[in-house]
């Protein structure tokens, strides 16, 4: 079984984001761990794929004060680094601050990344602090992490799980993402037996996920499991100037361009087509 690796005795965030409304239900916090076992060369948040503290440059800011070349933090922070330690308590201190927007529109705390799931131990501590204090738990994952372990300290105190699928052909997704997608499916089928809401969601990226012989996959997939709902994601192009802040050069088949709706809703259609089929 694969571990995930930490940086130390708490793992690195990257972001914590007040006032979402995309990452579940109402109101959210949503809490972005630094490190993934997948390496999507799509990432909308390539910061996170790496477990160690990293470097981005924004050369706007620069003001060539030259600390940088002498090992000083960046003046106009120009420099930035990404990845933060906090304790479980201090985090759980953190999102309560935001409990009145949870009880009132019937939002919580969402756990994300990176991989949220390759850190069981940490985020175990932290839910069973906000559920003291009765507050909705959702998480998003890739798939690849610990079934037994999940079962045994995360599943009993979460309230919603967002599922990504990706791609579907084990070899490509091998080559692309560096992992077999069997624990991941598996881990779904496991996840379909037990009462909580899972909810699929699929990244529409040109090339790597949005063509036929991929999305009829995903389609077969879930009708064979009787999977009846799922979200839809889309591409956002501005991962890649996230890569070249980060040093990193974007996958040559990565769109610069964003997809228009009309495209968009085409893929959704004949994802529908299959799923009734």
């Amino acid at each position: 079984m694969h571990k995930c690796i930490t940086t130390g005795p708490e793992p690195l965030i990257f972001d914590i984001a007040r006032g979402s409304f995309v990452d579940g239900p109402g109101v959210r916090t949503t809490v972005f761990f630094k490190g993934c076992p997948l390496s999507c060369p799509w990432c909308h948040n390539p910061e996170s794929q790496n477990y160690e503290m990293e470097t981005m440059f924004f050369p706007e800011d620069c003001i060539h004060c030259g600390n940088c070349t002498k090992g000083k933090k960046c003046f106009a922070l120009a420099r930035r680094n990404i990845g933060k330690t906090y304790s479980p308590e201090r985090l759980a201190s953190l999102v309560l601050q935001d409990k009145h927007y949870y009880e009132t529109s019937g939002g919580g705390v969402t756990f994300s990344g990176g991989e949220s799931l390759g850190f069981i131990d940490y985020i175990s501590r932290v839910i069973l602090l906000l559920k003291k204090e009765q507050i909705h738990i959702a998480v998003q994952t890739c798939g690849y992490f610990d079934f037994n372990e999940f079962v045994l300290k995360i599943l009993p105190n979460i309230d919603l799980i967002y599922f990504d699928f990706k791609i579907m052909d084990n070899e490509i997704h091998k080559r692309l993402l560096g992992k077999s997608n069997h624990l991941i499916l598996e881990n779904f089928r496991q996840l379909l037996e037990h009462d909580i809401s899972v909810l699929p969601r699929i990244p529409l990226i040109p090339h790597f996920v949005a063509n036929k012989e991929n999305l009829a996959a995903i389609a077969d997939f879930f009708l064979k499991y009787r999977v009846k709902h799922c979200e839809f994601l889309y591409y956002n192009p501005g991962s890649r100037e996230k890569m070249i802040r980060l040093n990193r050069k974007p996958h040559e088949n990565l769109s610069d361009k964003p997809v228009s709706m009309a495209e968009n809703r085409a893929w959704i259609d004949y994802f529908k087509q299959k799923i009734n089929a």
